[in-house]
């Protein structure tokens, strides 16, 4: 069986794995370096100091290690790195680094569909989903299990936590906590727990029960951060209960300010 289109165009020095498939007129750039089990759809382009571990999907016209939109980059060696079985569908871009030896970082079991775009230096983990038009800024961090609705923005240096829903359409300029449900085109705000998606990853209900308290404790009772934090500490045994001081810990390391 042909898995290379006898129209694609890869660079001599470029490093393919065993079982990849490259679609016609699909170009994979010099310094790709590319694991086993990957499929590039026609028309897509692999460019970059890229390397891409196995079993992903490139679909048509997909650009993956561009260069980046921003004036700052001046042509400086940067990187993309790539896990494993990730799907970037149809013309989504992802730029490399910007900053001599940065990196554009994606882990593994991502959802990148229709037009999605992840500017410079992002950081996104594991089993994120980004619907269609959704656009990531350059410095945007997503923890594991996040969800993008479609058309929605994330601001430069923004966090968002683990298995934090953001609503289609929202701009978000602050960080936003694991676990919440970010909703609003005009007046973003936090709208509560993602409770349906956390009941869907196998969350306990003890564990359930008291993530509602730390969150009543942090968004609605009256107190900032560190009171909030304090609060939570002395009412819930947080030792038992990782994901409790994981939103704990996000909201202590938080830069830009936590979305409420």
């Amino acid at each position: 069986m042909q898995l290379i289109h006898k129209t694609a165009i890869i660079e001599p020095s470029a490093k393919i794995g065993k079982n990849c498939k490259i679609g016609a007129f699909s170009y994979v750039g010099p310094n790709v370096t590319m694991g086993e089990g990957n499929e590039v759809g026609m028309h897509a382009v692999i460019d970059g100091h890229t390397t891409i571990g196995n079993d992903n999907k490139f679909y048509t016209g997909a650009v993956i290690g561009s260069t980046p939109q921003d004036l700052k980059y001046k042509g400086e060696k940067s990187y993309l790195e790539i896990g494993d079985t990730n799907q970037f569908r149809e013309y989504v871009d992802v730029n490399v680094g910007v900053g001599e030896g940065a990196k554009t970082i994606i882990g593994s079991n991502n959802l990148f569909m229709v037009y999605v775009h992840v500017a410079h230096n992002c950081i996104i983990n594991n089993h994120s989903v980004l619907a269609n038009c959704a656009t990531l800024a350059g410095h945007v961090t997503l923890e594991d299990h996040a969800i993008l609705g479609g058309l929605a923005g994330v601001h430069q240096f923004v966090k968002i936590g683990s298995y934090a829903m953001i609503g289609g359409l929202s701009k978000i300029t602050m960080d936003v906590m694991p676990y919440c449900i970010a909703d609003g085109c005009d007046n973003v705000k936090i709208s509560g727990l993602n409770s349906i998606g956390l009941k869907r990853a196998g969350f306990a209900p003890e564990l359930m029960s008291n993530l509602k308290k730390a969150y009543k404790l942090f968004f609605r009772s009256g107190l900032n951060k560190n009171e909030a934090i304090e609060k939570i500490n002395a009412t819930i045994e947080v030792s038992k209960y990782k994901q409790i001081q994981n939103f704990i810990d996000f909201a202590m390391k938080s830069e830009r300010g936590i979305l409420r």
